[in-house]
């Protein structure tokens, strides 16, 4: 384990935004911005003035392209390889951010990560989810550069659309249900036991304060619960996944998030959403007590994570099928402590489905 590959610096609260350009000018004073276009208009003015105060030079601004694509990657390392700049700050969601680290890596310079909605651990992890040009999963990237400091701006996220939150909170708890599942078929170390505790504590502040923090960003309110909540998604699940490693930060609950990309319909619905449900189908493919189960569907319902099937799109049983298909294909599914096949996965979508339609009427 190397422990360069955690971000040094970790911003987070109102107005952390303001402190961007006194710490970043000793990174670099000459920077590109990559950038989703309304998470760039969100920040803008806040993130222009504190760069300009601090006597830095913005080389250029990018939009990243729309997906973490290889093409997007390429082309933006080929322009920013051949400018002046010698930082990158990378701002927006999971896509843009992923597409800011992996472009950072090719072209050898530092990066900064601004995060405008807390949906994912991707301002954390030195990792970049790489999709087609047509949005479909394709691969891990592990070539991709270590955020040299973080800023997750509350005021900001707290203001994003509301389901980007409950899609963080459902993504981060995959980190207790998946590192639980995978450490368990191999032999314990230091590093997989700390992964362990803090996937744990990452469950423990979404019990705790994610039903608070829900109503947070509802209101469109920073609060107490909302910065805790924002911990959980983006530093602890981040620490989280790079202490378990490639072959522990995954199982049932991302493999089936896989499969679901393949159905153009369910691309409405964001990543965590997508990994919330999975969480619940491998607690069913685990064989966990039916009592664990229905407690997992109703803090999902209480955070705003989908538990049946017609809350992420309209799936005929031929969609369900390719679902199970890519989902048993996948390196993530391999990963589950029990041999799972296409028909097991099957059954458990069904399953929660069923579960799900009886407590969401509730």
């Amino acid at each position: 384990m190397d422990t360069t590959f955690v971000p040094p610096k970790y911003f987070r609260g109102k107005e952390v935004l303001e402190q961007i350009g006194d710490v970043c000018k000793p990174i670099g004073d000459k920077v590109i911005l990559i950038s989703g276009e309304k998470s760039l208009a969100a920040v803008k003015d806040r993130l222009v003035k504190s760069l300009e105060q601090s006597g830095m030079e913005i080389i250029d601004t990018f939009w990243y392209g729309g997906e973490c694509s290889w093409d997007n990657i390429n082309g933006l390392s080929e322009k920013i390889s051949s400018s002046r700049a010698n930082l990158i700050i990378s701002i927006g969601g999971g896509k843009s951010l992923d597409t800011g680290k992996a472009v950072a890596y090719k072209a050898g310079l530092p990066v900064v990560t601004v995060p405008t909605i807390a949906a994912t651990c991707a301002p954390f992890t030195p990792l970049s989810i790489i999709h087609t040009p047509e949005g479909f999963y394709l691969e891990n990237c592990l070539d991709s550069a270590i955020p040299q400091a973080i800023f997750a701006d509350t005021e900001i996220i707290a203001n994003a659309p509301d389901r980007l939150l409950f899609a963080g909170m459902g993504d981060t708890l995959a980190k207790w249900y998946e590192l639980r599942a995978t450490t368990s078929r191999i032999p314990k170390t230091s590093w997989t036991i700390a992964a362990v505790g803090l996937a744990k504590s990452c469950y423990d502040v979404i019990v705790e304060f994610g039903p608070d923090a829900k109503v947070s960003v509802e209101r469109n309110e920073s609060s107490h619960a909302l910065e805790q909540v924002v911990d959980a998604i983006i530093w602890h699940a981040g620490m989280s996944s790079v202490l378990g490693g490639d072959k522990c930060r995954g199982a049932a609950a991302h493999a089936i998030y896989f499969g679901f990309t393949n159905i153009d319909e369910a691309h409405k619905k964001y990543h965590g959403e997508l990994v919330g449900y999975g969480n619940l189908c491998l607690l069913e493919l685990e064989g966990r007590p039916e009592e664990e189960i229905i407690e997992a569907v109703n803090l999902a319902k209480a955070i705003g994570v989908p538990i049946t099937l017609d809350e992420i799109c309209s799936l005929s049983d031929e969609d369900i099928q390719i679902v199970a298909k890519v989902a048993v294909a996948s390196n993530e599914m391999g990963y589950m402590p029990v041999k799972v096949e296409a028909a097991d996965a099957v059954k458990a979508i069904y399953a929660i489905n069923e579960k799900g339609k009886v407590n969401f009427n509730k």
